[in-house]
């Protein structure tokens, strides 16, 4: 059988979903993650960084500091 190679973009919500259901048939699936930010959660990893971050991308995020 030949693997499937997969890139799963971002590591938010959506994209930890598809990992997980990528890596629960490692015959069938080959895949990698690739996550622009420093750790995961996507759009749920609050900072109080605004305009870009330290490789000029900008920084956009529907968080806010009271979000609960």
């Amino acid at each position: 059988m030949v693997r499937v190679r997969v890139a799963v973009i971002g590591a938010g919500a959506a994209g930890l979903c598809a990992a997980r259901h990528l890596v629960a048939d490692p015959g069938r699936f080959e895949f990698k993650v690739f996550e622009r930010g420093g750790e995961v959660g996507g759009t749920w990893c609050y900072t109080d960084s605004t305009d870009s971050d330290e490789y000029g991308v900008p920084i956009h995020s529907c968080m806010y500091r009271s979000l609960k």
